[in-house]
């Protein structure tokens, strides 16, 4: 329950030093900085907080590995910045997914103010997908944008593990 609310507090008060930022764009391509930036300042702050937990759980990774997660872990979310989302449908998002799927889906597919922040939810990962490709990132980082909640590969799988951590 800690855990719950300071992730509560870190989404609402993100703290980001500028030394951070630096650190996120020195590893992105300018098209990818331009993602990283359109982000929320608390999808910032858990990207951040995602991409060093992966580089100090010092996977046994290639260099290319390493970079391509780290890319991807910084812009994971960044279909999110498509849509305008508020925080308490981020607090929503995360009680709701202790429902059963049943009633989840059940909620998606109504048409109530309820409904949108779990539509956001299931899509955001194929919106960041595209908006990656867009931005020329390439095919393995895109995949693991995309894949981030449902991995298919062991990086997959890597970042869906700090991604839930934090």
């Amino acid at each position: 329950m800690f855990y719950r609310v300071q992730q509560f507090l870190r989404a609402a008060f993100p703290r980001i030093n500028p030394s951070e930022i630096k650190w996120a764009l020195d590893h992105l391509s300018p098209k990818g900085s331009e993602l990283f930036l359109q982000q929320s300042p608390s999808d910032q702050r858990h990207a951040i907080d995602v991409s060093k937990s992966l580089i100090q759980a010092k996977h046994s990774l290639t260099l290319d590995d390493l970079e391509n997660l780290t890319t991807a872990a910084l812009l994971h979310d960044c279909g999110k910045s498509i849509v305008y989302i508020r925080l308490w449908h981020r607090v929503y998002i995360v009680l709701i997914k202790k429902l059963p799927h049943f009633f989840r889906s059940r909620l998606e597919k109504g048409h109530s103010v309820f409904a949108l922040p779990i539509k956001i939810d299931a899509r955001h990962a194929l919106w960041g997908k595209y908006l990656a490709q867009n931005a020329e990132l390439n095919s393995r980082v895109c995949l693991l944008i995309r894949e981030h909640h449902a991995p298919t590969t062991y990086l997959g799988r890597l970042l869906e593990q700090a991604d839930n951590k934090h």
